[in-house]
């Protein structure tokens, strides 16, 4: 295994790591905001939006997005099979997609940019669809054992053509 993909797999695994750290703090902020009020739900909780940890939270999980995308890219572009080769793709263009709005490049209903913090957090969904999935997917095949072929049988011949044993009393002497 050369150091370069040794040295991506470890950061695409850091990324995810960095992924379930964001997403775990806003689960656990919007659950306070749930234990505080009686009667909300997570999603109220979410939208509480307690500072500094939501902003904290959703910091982590882009930057481990980002890197789930450049460290999955690199180790299949260094070994992986075709077909995980053409995942990089779509991968690419859904992240690119989503920041080309965050950072105001592309127009977005009710969002001026340059502000990825803000988009991601007053429209969860369109991150979650087109930048983390594509992320963890792409770092999740990255990570993934390759199939390795089976071994093949080789066999060779126990005796040479036309000199085998004629009969068993033969065979145990």
């Amino acid at each position: 295994m050369s150091s370069v993909l040794r040295w991506s797999l470890r950061l695409a695994e850091l990324s995810l790591a960095l992924i379930v750290l964001g997403v775990c703090t806003l689960i656990v902020m919007a659950w306070i905001e749930v234990l505080s009020h009686p009667g909300y739900t997570l999603v109220d909780g979410y939208w509480i939006g307690r500072l500094p940890w939501t902003a904290i939270g959703i910091v982590l999980v882009l930057a481990g997005s980002v890197g789930a995308l450049l460290a999955g890219a690199l180790a299949i572009l260094v070994e992986g099979g075709w077909w995980r080769r053409v995942l990089i793709v779509p991968a690419w263009g859904a992240g690119g997609l989503w920041w080309s709005v965050a950072m105001g490049l592309l127009p977005y209903p009710r969002f001026d940019g340059p502000d990825p913090v803000t988009f991601a957090y007053t429209e969860p969904t369109t991150a979650g669809l087109l930048l983390l999935l594509p992320a963890v997917i792409l770092a999740g095949v990255a990570i993934s054992p390759r199939r390795t072929p089976p071994p093949s049988l080789r066999l060779s011949r126990v005796h040479p053509l036309g000199e085998a044993p004629a009969s068993s009393e033969d065979l145990d002497s």
